[in-house]
């Protein structure tokens, strides 16, 4: 099987997106943390963006020179030295590799750079929605290099970076496409698993082997299965000691997954029938159907993100249906996200919790541009019955590309 793969041409893409980054912010140094090791799909990992290597890095970036990398442990080294003896597209020269990912290591690389004086941008003081509600720069570590170079100063470009990397260039549309049709495979092996009788727990393991079976990258899924459902998270069984719950006829099993294939993510919300169920699941998957169609017809360059978001409102709003997750949100990385939890408090049930607030759509007027990817996974639910479906689609020339098919209608178990 030929797979997409990446060019020295794309990393100098992506070197000059970060210069004409700093040029524009008037700093002279990226300092780029990558959140944890193994960090998995493309959530938050802006250091693999400029390495292409194992993720949990702080890259340092003087603008006038190449990136360094700063890993956590040795056997970081050991997989670069695997990597060049492969012949594998390794980016950062074996110098530039430094196992120092701690305050002082980012002071001493600064430092090096006569940077101790200098404006820095810094990635990793904002939040990244949908997923982290939080910074992950850790508060110690960013205290820590402040306080040893008290004459540095920074600026957050976590919104300037997500702007510029959301436009994705033809290598990288390459590579998405692939991730996406291995969510269509995942989707597809889920399908078959479904059953009377059979657990969740078996679903869950069909779907994820057939990922892994075709070399995905750290695929996720969350999952739900009933005949009443409000919310599809992770598998309550993943982290209560409990059984995973036994599919029966009439259910609905909904489902969120991800796929990623070199740190670039899609998305399918899939959504299995099986035997007939109740109508109003019918018709909340039909109502998900409208909404996922109207955020199709809007997502052209030139309109904005809170554009879409309004037109796939509108189904819901006129069938007086409810929405439990975002109806649609970026990724490559994430960041503008719809809003989420409208009206889950018109059940009488949730009266007895504490606060319950609905999240606000980030990122309204950040004007679409050609190449850039979306999740439109829209859910409706009316009482407490739910359904959802979608996928992941490019903003293209003239129309949308839908990279997914099976995951954007409602399925049916045989």
């Amino acid at each position: 099987m030929d797979l997409p793969l990446y060019s020295l041409a794309e990393r100098d893409r992506r070197w000059d997106l970060a210069r004409e980054l700093m040029d524009a912010e008037n700093v002279d140094a990226l300092v780029v943390y990558g959140g944890r090791d193994n960090s998995g799909p493309g959530e938050w990992a802006p250091d693999v963006f400029f390495t292409n290597d194992r993720p949990g890095a702080i890259v340092v970036f003087p603008r006038a020179d190449e990136p360094l990398a700063l890993v956590r442990s040795p056997a970081h080294i050991g997989d670069h030295l695997k990597a060049s003896a492969c012949g594998d597209a390794v980016w950062i020269r074996p110098e530039n590799v430094l196992v120092a990912k701690h305050a002082e290591g980012v002071a001493e690389v600064l430092h090096a750079h006569g940077l101790t004086r200098s404006a820095v941008g810094v990635l990793g003081l904002e939040p990244w929605p949908p997923f982290h509600a939080d910074p992950l720069m850790p508060y110690t570590l960013w205290a820590s290099v402040l306080q040893q170079l008290p004459q540095l100063t920074f600026k957050s470009l976590d919104a300037g970076f997500v702007t510029r990397a959301l436009v994705q260039s033809a290598e990288e549309l390459a590579v998405i496409g692939h991730a996406a049709a291995m969510g269509e495979a995942m989707a597809g092996a889920m399908l078959r698993a479904v059953r009377p009788g059979v657990s969740e727990a078996s679903v869950y393991a069909a779907g994820m082997a057939e990922s892994m079976r075709r070399g995905a990258g750290a695929p996720g899924m969350s999952i739900a299965s009933g005949k009443e459902l409000v919310s599809c998270g992770p598998p309550a069984w993943s982290y209560r000691p409990q059984a995973p719950r036994v599919i029966e006829d009439g259910d609905l099993v909904l489902a969120e997954i991800s796929c990623s294939y070199g740190m670039r993510e899609t998305r399918q919300r899939v959504a299995i029938a099986v035997g007939d169920i109740h109508p109003e699941l019918e018709s909340a998957a039909k109502t998900a159907r409208a909404s996922y169609e109207a955020g199709l017809a809007v997502l052209r360059a030139g309109h904005t993100f809170g554009q879409v978001v309004a037109a796939m409102k509108q189904p819901l709003q006129e069938t007086g249906g409810w929405y439990a997750h975002p109806l649609v949100h970026a990724v490559n990385p994430c960041g503008p996200v719809c809003g989420s939890g409208a009206r889950l408090g018109l059940l009488p049930e949730t009266a007895r919790y504490g606060l319950l607030a609905e999240q606000p759509t980030i990122g309204s007027d950040l004007p679409l541009s050609r190449g850039m990817t979306f999740v439109l996974a829209p859910t409706c639910a009316y009482g407490r019955r739910l359904a959802g479906l979608g996928g992941t689609v490019v903003v293209g020339e003239d129309a949308p590309i839908e990279l997914n098919t099976i995951t954007t209608h409602l399925m049916r178990s045989n």
